[in-house]
Parts: structure tokens; C-alpha cells; sequence
């Protein structure tokens, strides 16, 4: 019961933060939006860096204090600094503050991962991960729409404002967990002084399957720079019709998330290169599709392969790194996803400017596929 409890809470919270963190990337992007495109890409830029530069320092920090305590503490933090960001308008400082916002929440994520197999017990850490994966989808896609709404109806300020009430709120939930992850001495450890890094590529199977879904990331994140042009331009929709195609994305991804709860670690590889399969066949069909009611449907499934593939990889480092190790771990994992996303996205815009829209989906769809293909076949040639 007490498990339940703490899973419950950690969920619940993330969904709420996570609600909040989107609603505030919208209400900012559209800010900068008059300042031009150069500050809008400034800000995403300032809302990926923090995690690749500091991927190390944030490990170790998971690593080496009381998680709970932790993330209580980078919580407040950042709810500090976004409480000025919803009253500033230049946009150099606008983004300097979105940096230091994201610097603050590096360790959120590898210390909630972390943490999640000790809340929930041995042999629950999968199902765990599904029911996070779920709220976060959730929180998402909430936050996606209530980020234009209330930047509509009370200007940036209150989406910024409802923001730092939902750090507030992740930041209670932490602070109620019955159970936390405790802190690990260098000097009681043998590996105590590796990095993230060092730490996966010693696991041939991590090694391989991570260093392939981050180029696999890359590869579908084209799909993020496609998506607009192909659906109001080539498909003739409006905003509105977008606006579905993300929002039938994550109920895909809320249904994939529950795929591979009640897997082992042994065949998480296989998941995650269906996963990235999966995600890939609907990126292809997005491309592919002759109208738009055939793009929706393989928005679903692209949906679907994504909440697959987070769950998988979530579980698969849980189950195949040490306790000590796993903050400094799920830290480079998240440097690897992002550096993906940061490579995609940047690639994106000339492919859909030498290929068209469409082409350049189908394009990374179908290498998406292949990538998983090939991970599929490494699993099985080292199955044993």
C-alpha cells in the first residue's frame, strides 16, 4: 500500500509539473514570437542545453544526496526563478532565465527515474515507469493546450504564474514520499568516482541500444519540424486539425506506455527496438498518407511506439545499472535523448526545404525503421 502510495504521488505530481512546464514553453515561444525567429530558437535551445551540458554534475548530485530532499530543493529553485520570468519582456534576459530554469531541473528527471524502482518495489519498477510515462503524457498534452488559453485570456504572465504553482505542487509531492533514495559515498563504492558515460558503455547491451535510440531520436524529431507544414499546408487542414494530430500522438503514447509494463529487463531491448519501429512506421505513415484522415490514424500509432520506447528505456537502465549509479546514468541517458532531439531538430528544417514536407517524414520514418531493425537484429544475435 505504501508503495502504491508513493507511485501514486510521484505520478500525480510530475503530471501536474509537467502540465506546467508546457503550458509555460507556449506562453514563452509566443512571447518571443515578435522579437523573431532567432529568440525563439534561442529559447529552445536554452530549454535543451542545460541537460547535455550538465548531464555530469546533475548525475552526481542524484547520486550523492537524498533524492527527496534533492528534488524539494530544485523545485523551489526553479518556482524562484520563474516567478520574475512571467514579468520580464526583453528577450535576452527572457531566455537567460529560461536557462537557468532548465539548469535547476536537470537533476528532476535522473532523480525521479532513479528513485522509481526503490518507491515501487522489486519486479514493480516497469509498471512504475508506465504509470509515469502516462502522467507525464497527460500533463503534455494539458499543458499544450492550457499554455495558448491562458496566454490568450491572462496574458504570458499567468501561464508563468500557473507554472510556478505546479512546482510547488511536484515539490509537496516529493516532500510527502514515505520512502527515499539515500545518498552514496564515493568511498563506499568501487566505481563510486565514474561517469555516466563510462558507466554505460561498460553494458554492451546499453551501450548499443542507447547510442541507436538516440540517433533513432534524431531521426524521428524531424518529424516535430515536418508536422506543421505537412498537415496545414499539404493536408489542407487548420490549426485545429494539427492540433488533433498531437493530441491523438499522445493518446498514443498513453496506450504504448502500458505495452511493456509487465516485461522483464531481458526482453527490454526487444520493446525498445519495437518501440522505435512502431514510432517510425507512423512517422512514414504520416508522410505517405494520401489524405488526412490515413496521417491522423498514423499519428496514433507514431504515438503509440513513443510510449513504448520511454518506458522501455526507463526500465532497461533501472534494471541493468547499479543502485548507486543509477542517477549518473539516467543523467547521460538524458544527455544522449536530448542531443538526439537537438540534432533532429536542426536537421529538420533544410530536409523539409530540399525535400518537401511530406518526403522528409517519410524520409525519417523510414530510416527510424531501419535503425530499429537493426537493434532488433543485434538483440537477437546476443540474446544469450
Amino acid at each position: 500500500m505504501k508503495q502504491r502510495r508513493d507511485v501514486a504521488l510521484l505520478t500525480a505530481g510530475l503530471s501536474v509539473s509537467t502540465a506546467g512546464d508546457s503550458a509555460a514553453l507556449v506562453a514563452i515561444l509566443l512571447e518571443l514570437r515578435g522579437a523573431g525567429v532567432g529568440w525563439v530558437s534561442a529559447a529552445l535551445g536554452a530549454d535543451l542545453v542545460p541537460f547535455i551540458v550538465f548531464a555530469s554534475l546533475s548525475g552526481r548530485l542524484v547520486d550523492r544526496v537524498d533524492n527527496r530532499k534533492l528534488l524539494v530543493a530544485s523545485l523551489a529553485l526553479q518556482g524562484a526563478v520563474v516567478l520574475p520570468l512571467a514579468f520580464v519582456r526583453q528577450p535576452w534576459l527572457v531566455v537567460a532565465l529560461v536557462f537557468a530554469v532548465t539548469s535547476f531541473s536537470t537533476v528532476v528527471r535522473p532523480a525521479t527515474n532513479a528513485m522509481v524502482p526503490v518507491l515501487a518495489g522489486p519486479g514493480r519498477a516497469a509498471s512504475a515507469y508506465a504509470w509515469i510515462a502516462t502522467g507525464s503524457a497527460i500533463g503534455h498534452t494539458a499543458g499544450y493546450a492550457a499554455g495558448g488559453l491562458l496566454t490568450a485570456t491572462t496574458g504570458v504572465a499567468g501561464a508563468l504564474l500557473a507554472d510556478t504553482a505546479t512546482f510547488l505542487v511536484l515539490a509537496g509531492a516529493c516532500s510527502l514520499l514515505s520512502t527515499t533514495r539515500a545518498r552514496h559515498r564515493e568511498h563506499q563504492h568501487p566505481d563510486g568516482r565514474l561517469g555516466g558515460m563510462t558507466i554505460l558503455r561498460r553494458d554492451a547491451v546499453l551501450r548499443w541500444s542507447l547510442l541507436v535510440t538516440a540517433v533513432a531520436v534524431a531521426c524521428a524529431v524531424v518529424d516535430n519540424v515536418a508536422a506543421p507544414f505537412r498537415f496545414i499546408n499539404q493536408l489542407h487542414t487548420t490549426s485545429s486539425g494539427y492540433g488533433l494530430y498531437l493530441a491523438l500522438w499522445a493518446l498514443g503514447s498513453l496506450l504504448g506506455a502500458q505495452c511493456p509494463r509487465r516485461l522483464g529487463v531481458a526482453l527490454m531491448p526487444t520493446a525498445l527496438a519495437v518501440g522505435n519501429a512502431v514510432s517510425g512506421l507512423g512517422i512514414l505513415g504520416i508522410g505517405l498518407a494520401p489524405g488526412l484522415g490515413a496521417a491522423l490514424a498514423a499519428s496514433a500509432v507514431g504515438g503509440v511506439g513513443n510510449g513504448i520506447s520511454n518506458v522501455a528505456v526507463s526500465s532497461l537502465v533501472s534494471g541493468r545499472v547499479d543502485e548507486a549509479e543509477r542517477g549518473r546514468a539516467f543523467a547521460t541517458v538524458g544527455a544522449l535523448i536530448q542531443a538526439g532531439v537537438g540534432t533532429g531538430t536542426v536537421a529538420g528544417a533544410p530536409l523539409v526545404a530540399v525535400l518537401g514536407a511530406g518526403r522528409a517524414m517519410a524520409a525519417a520514418g523510414a530510416l527510424t525503421i531501419l535503425i530499429a531493425g537493426v537493434t532488433a537484429t543485434w538483440t537477437f544475435a546476443h540474446r544469450h
